[in-house]
């Protein structure tokens, strides 16, 4: 009868600790999750300070977190740890927004990312991690989410 009692306490500890580690951040899964296309996702970029942070730790920069001011010229300044960037960003088939940075010896390719909104948190998705219906495989596989410098936005769970 003790034995019982004492694997059962066991696996509520576990459940209890598992609730409570760290673990990778989600993303916003309540209310709406809205895709930005069009002129809705030019407003939200456009001369415009984006504070963010990568689902994943970047060890060049030693940091999760970034900000870009996006131009309304389509250039961005771009800011991780102590590395900048000057670069560019347009908006592709009306629903990708894609960046360059051609003085960049690090970001050597053309980056694009579908753009979801969900509560004032913009989520970007890499074109691998989208369904053919243009829906995330995962919410929970974004690459990177930012708010907008002033706007009162925020992102569920911080990473790090």
């Amino acid at each position: 009868m003790y034995i019982p009692y004492v694997i059962k306490m066991k696996y509520i500890l576990v459940a209890i600790l598992w609730g409570l580690s760290p673990g990778t951040a989600r993303a916003n899964n309540s209310g709406s999750f809205t895709q930005m296309k069009g002129d809705a996702l030019r407003a939200v970029f456009t001369d415009t300070m984006m504070v963010g942070e990568y689902r994943q730790y970047r060890d060049l920069t030693r940091t999760f977190n970034y900000t870009e001011f996006h131009s309304k010229d389509g250039t961005t300044d771009y800011v991780e740890g102590r590395k900048k960037e000057d670069g560019r960003w347009k908006i592709i088939g009306n629903e990708k927004i894609c960046y360059k940075y051609p003085g960049s010896r690090y970001y050597s390719q053309t980056y694009c990312f579908y753009v979801f909104n969900a509560d004032g948190c913009y989520y970007k998705f890499t074109p691998e991690n989208m369904t053919l219906n243009r829906n995330p495989r995962n919410r929970n596989r974004w690459s990177s989410r930012a708010v907008r410098k002033g706007a009162g936005g925020t992102c569920d769970e911080p990473v790090g």
